[in-house]
C-alpha cells in the first residue's frame, strides 16, 4: 500500500500528466508554453486598452493559436487512445 505522503505527491505531480499520456516534463513544457503566451497576450490587451492602435489582433490571434494547439493535442490523444487496450482507464483531455 502506498503511504499517504507518497500518494499525495503522486497525485499532485504525476497523476494528471499520466492520465493524458504525458510525462511530467512534457506536461510542464506544454503548460509553460501556453501560459507564457497567455500572459503575453494579456499584456498586449492592457496596452491595447490604452493605445487602441497597437496590438489590434494580438490577443485574438494568440487565443486562436492556443486553441489550435490544444485541438491538435486532443486529436493526437484521441488517436493514441485507439491503440490502447479496451481496459485502459485513461481519461480524455478536458
Amino acid at each position: 500500500m502506498i503511504n499517504t505522503p507518497t500518494r499525495a505527491l503522486d497525485k499532485l505531480f504525476r497523476e494528471h500528466p499520466r492520465d493524458i499520456g504525458e510525462s511530467y516534463g512534457e506536461h510542464a513544457g506544454h503548460a509553460l508554453f501556453i501560459g507564457s503566451r497567455m500572459l503575453l497576450a494579456g499584456g498586449a490587451c492592457l496596452v491595447h486598452a490604452l493605445l487602441p492602435g497597437l496590438f489590434e489582433r494580438t490577443a485574438s490571434n494568440t487565443v486562436d493559436r492556443i486553441l489550435e494547439l490544444m485541438a491538435e493535442r486532443t486529436a493526437e490523444d484521441t488517436d493514441s487512445e485507439r491503440l490502447l487496450p479496451a481496459t485502459s482507464t485513461r481519461s480524455a483531455v478536458s
